[in-house]
């Protein structure tokens, strides 16, 4: 568990971190940037600024683990390949198992929030891909419009 996230942690001296984290601002992201690019615009800024915050802050190997989320979510346009859904699955997994641990340990509303948005994209995009391997089409304006619908 990265302890940058559990509010009841203690710090370690070795951290670079100074004072509380405002996980809000970080869920929340620059002002005036929520609607670039929608719900999966959103998603992806979003992880960006956690993955930095996980290398700087917390867990290097979970940040890698989000990295992986992160380029899948990146290229929705590229070829889908069993080794693409495989990653996909993974990462989907992934994304659940991290959202349950910050349910767990009574993080921020906020940042659980994005967390459960980010599981709702990795399973409409699992969906999409499972459907390209049918022979559709699976491309980022069709998974941004089926966010958008969906919320």
């Amino acid at each position: 568990m990265t302890s940058s996230v559990d509010p009841k942690r203690t710090p370690h001296f070795t951290s670079q971190k100074v004072g509380d984290y405002d996980w809000q601002a970080l869920a929340k992201g620059l002002p005036g940037c929520q609607n670039i690019r929608g719900k999966l615009g959103e998603n992806i800024q979003f992880l960006s600024r956690f993955i930095s915050h996980e290398s700087l802050y917390g867990d290097s190997e979970g940040a890698r683990e989000l990295i992986k989320a992160l380029l899948l979510l990146e290229s929705v346009d590229a070829p889908v390949s069993t080794s693409v859904i495989s990653q996909t699955r993974k990462s989907l997994e992934y994304l659940t198992a991290y959202r349950g641990m910050l349910y767990e340990v009574g993080a921020d509303a906020e940042l659980c929030m994005r967390f459960d948005q980010l599981v709702q994209t990795f399973h409409s995009l699992l969906s999409l891909r499972d459907k390209a391997r049918l022979g559709l089409m699976c491309s980022y304006g069709q998974l941004s419009q089926q966010l958008d619908i969906a919320s």
